[in-house]
């Protein structure tokens, strides 16, 4: 379990990076825990998508969310091909 609730700034985002170097020890598929407020829930939500993390679930009791983070990620793209020489 990750609680990144310490780390609320609306301005630098601060918990993202947290949770990218936490996500980036564990194996995919792999569930990362992590407990925020509401606010960064919705930075968490958007961050994920756009890596390709799925959210798997999520809990709100009173303001304190608990999301659950599938370690996923993006495909590495494939090295460029050289062009052939004719």
């Amino acid at each position: 379990m990750l609680n990144v609730t310490e780390y609320f700034n609306p301005i630098d985002c601060r918990s993202l990076g947290v949770i990218r170097t936490t996500l980036a020890t564990m194996e995919k598929g792999a569930i990362l825990e992590v407990h925020g407020n509401r606010f960064q829930h919705r930075e968490i939500a958007a961050w994920t998508q756009k890596f390709k993390h799925p959210i798997v679930k999520v809990e709100d009791v009173d303001g304190l969310v608990k999301i659950f983070i599938e370690k996923g990620g993006l495909t590495p793209a494939p090295p460029p091909q050289k062009p052939q020489s004719q």
